[in-house]
């Protein structure tokens, strides 16, 4: 019997010295880092630019979305 894979997207806000907030996005595979994205300006962005990366190199769209 094959193994369940799981894929989540993790959406991170950061907050920088001068009060900025930039968006970090990155895809998990089996509890593996499988990619990361440049900083986005918002929550919205960052998850948009994510799935589309995991549709793209994963062929699916993640199980979860997580954001911290």
């Amino acid at each position: 019997m094959a193994e369940a894979r799981v894929i989540e997207v993790i959406i991170e806000r950061w907050t920088q010295r001068d009060g900025s907030i930039d968006y970090l996005w990155s895809i998990w595979r089996d509890g593996k880092r499988a990619a990361m994205g440049e900083p986005c300006d918002s929550a919205a962005a960052a998850e948009t630019d994510a799935l589309e990366v995991c549709r793209r190199s994963l062929g699916q769209a993640p199980d979860r979305v997580t954001r911290l």
